[in-house]
């Protein structure tokens, strides 16, 4: 039975909950109110003016990007683009479960590499896992669902080490959470690998998770392949982002603002949930994210279906990765009054 999600608290989805930025609400309405600009046009297939913008924001080419409707779609679009069957596709132990469907969508093997102890990503072992039979390895960073980061330095080595004829899959979605300093700058690593791809989406920080837009930027190259005529026919659907989610995306690229207040909001609400987990003696996997990996030392389905019924919505360490996570939830960080609701919630569900 499908469920009315909208009736919950959804602290499911990794969903900003401040909202989108203001400057993009702005842009919408300008679009919409303004007779000149004709609706009744399809949008611009190639995305050109929005690839300027992510362009100017990252400093990368104009060439470097492409956009799609959703990091989704660009995530299967790359399994379509490059694996074959029989391929193999490393990817960390637990991590963002899309990735594994595309490439199994295109009969290519999925090679696990264990993660650390303290369920870190662990390189080595990543490194380790590559046959000759490897096409690409991905990375997410902060990883989903674990919340762990790598830095700019074990980034940089690891990437040194990987043969130049594999491609490098480094998921940023979560990246602008981050509240340190020693994030890696991966942008400015195009230059040193050509087989180097960064995903990086509009749904997470930015708000924009309704209008399905994400991005990658990578060497012309395999930009150029993606946005060939042939291969769009025959891959992609036409006008696949909206003139709106373009529209959007642009004006979210210039909200600093918005941008700093959701970090401080998130960092915040998390530091406070880890410390209610703390007093209550329960473990967590430190997070450089919008969300929470708790270890609730027992079946994680009872306490989920629980706390669904108190109207709160998390997800099940059961979907995530059922042979190491049957005893834990993830938790996304919401507004500090829906997180103090869920704290309160989640200890009556404890007890039962």
């Amino acid at each position: 039975m499908v469920k009315d999600r909208m009736k919950f608290i959804r602290l499911d989805s990794n969903e900003n909950p401040c909202g989108c930025s203001p400057l993009a609400k702005k842009a919408v309405i300008e679009y919409m109110e303004d007779d000149k600009l004709s609706k009744s046009q399809y949008p611009d297939e190639y995305t050109m003016f929005l690839r300027s913008a992510i362009s100017e924001k990252y400093g990368v080419d104009r060439d470097e990007v492409f956009c799609g409707n959703g990091a989704d779609e660009i995530i299967y679009l790359l399994g379509n683009t490059f694996i074959n069957p029989g391929d193999e596709v490393i990817l960390p132990e637990i991590s963002f479960a899309s990735y594994a469907s595309s490439a199994s969508f295109r009969k290519g093997k999925i090679v696990c590499a264990p993660l650390k102890d303290d369920f870190g990503i662990d390189l080595d072992a990543v490194l380790k896992a590559i046959t000759e039979n490897t096409k690409y390895i991905v990375l997410v960073n902060p990883n989903n669902p674990t919340g762990t980061m790598f830095c700019e330095e074990e980034q940089y080595e690891f990437l040194k080490k990987v043969p130049e004829d594999i491609l490098v899959i480094i998921d940023e979605a979560y990246a602008e959470f981050y509240m340190g300093a020693n994030f890696p700058n991966t942008c400015s690593m195009l230059r040193d690998f050509d087989n180097l791809i960064i995903l990086k989406t509009f749904s997470k920080i930015y708000g924009l998770a309704s209008f399905r837009i994400g991005f990658i930027m990578a060497n012309k190259k395999i930009i150029s392949s993606l946005l060939s005529e042939d291969y769009r026919a025959e891959s992609i659907q036409r006008f696949n982002v909206t003139t709106l989610a373009m529209i959007a995306a642009q004006a979210a690229l210039k909200d600093d603002v918005f941008l700093e207040n959701t970090k401080t909001a998130n960092d915040r609400c998390l530091k406070n949930l880890c410390k209610h987990l703390d007093n209550m003696g329960y473990s967590y996997v430190p997070s450089h994210a919008n969300f929470l990996l708790i270890n609730i030392r027992r079946d994680c389905t009872p306490v989920v279906e629980s706390l669904e019924k108190k109207g709160y919505l998390v997800r099940p360490g059961t979907v995530l990765n059922a042979d190491r996570l049957s005893e834990y939830i993830r938790v996304s960080i919401g507004t500090n009054e829906q997180m103090e609701g869920f704290i309160h919630a989640f200890k009556d569900c404890l007890k039962l």
